[in-house]
């Protein structure tokens, strides 16, 4: 059995430019990941994709007094992956779909939600006993936003796992904010590999 993953960090269109909350580089980054999966989605034991899932009265909305302009609302069509993408994705049977964000109340930048010693999400949970189940995985990161959601959940999967080995940021499949200066200094600060695949 393959014991490698690829987790794709919210590549939805309200993150693309034109999106409600655009990040600059995340329409080229995701279209270059698209021609990365059509060629090389058979090297994966699992592809899981995360997704804000948010309802439209989402704690992390201005309106409702959080920082982030409504964007992700669930069934919404920017809450739809990245058109491309998608096209590319559905042509394996190795996808899976993890949803963050569910609940009005909480915000989840990452789909572990690592709390206390538990993982609060279900699907993050699922994506653990998954990767827990092979000797020694080798787990692809990369999505949008390299500074905000990809780091969240990078860093979840070092405390959760007590070790990045194995752990690597394909760096040419993700966009950030800041044009990527955190996310490369967190790597380096916690020997996570960052690839151009």
């Amino acid at each position: 059995m393959y014991e490698k993953f690829l987790i794709i960090v919210d590549p939805q269109n309200d993150f693309i430019e034109g999106g409600s909350l655009p990040v600059s580089g995340a329409r080229s980054a995701m279209q270059q990941l698209a021609e990365y999966v059509r060629n090389h989605a058979a090297e994966f034991s699992t592809i899981f994709v995360t997704q804000d899932a948010h309802p439209e009265n989402h704690c992390s909305f201005t309106a409702n007094g959080g920082i982030w302009p409504v964007h992700c609302v669930k069934a919404s069509s920017g809450f739809e992956v990245f058109r491309q993408l998608q096209e590319a994705l559905s042509g394996s049977d190795n996808v899976e779909y993890c949803q963050k964000g569910t609940d009005s109340a909480v915000e989840q930048y990452s789909i572990f939600s690592y709390n206390g010693g538990q993982i609060t999400n279900p699907d993050g949970q699922k994506i653990i006993s998954a990767i827990e189940k092979t000797s020694s995985p080798t787990i692809v990161v990369c999505g949008i936003a390299g500074d905000v959601c990809v780091m969240n959940t990078l860093n979840d999967l070092v405390q959760i796992r007590k070790s990045a080995e194995g752990i690597s940021v394909a760096a040419n499949f993700t966009a950030s904010i800041d044009g990527g200066e955190k996310l490369e200094a967190f790597c380096k600060e916690n020997n996570i590999k960052l690839l151009n695949l």
